[in-house]
């Protein structure tokens, strides 16, 4: 998990708060996961307090986010 606090974001577009990529398929282990690669990429929590955005504001953006 990563933690961010009083985070203040300028001008940012909603495709640029973060970058969660899809795990290679050479992550694949036949011994653990067969054909299936690891999806710790997706495993990600991004925690925001007291953020605030000028400019741009994200669509996913709450008044308390």
């Amino acid at each position: 998990m990563m933690e961010f606090h009083d985070t203040k974001f300028t001008n940012v577009e909603d495709d640029a708060m973060a970058y969660i990529y899809d795990p290679p398929q050479g992550w694949a282990n036949l011994k653990d996961c067969n054909e299936f690669p690891c999806t710790a990429p997706l495993n990600t929590i991004l925690s925001f307090k007291k953020t605030s955005f000028t400019e741009i504001t994200p669509s996913y953006a709450a008044a308390d986010y």
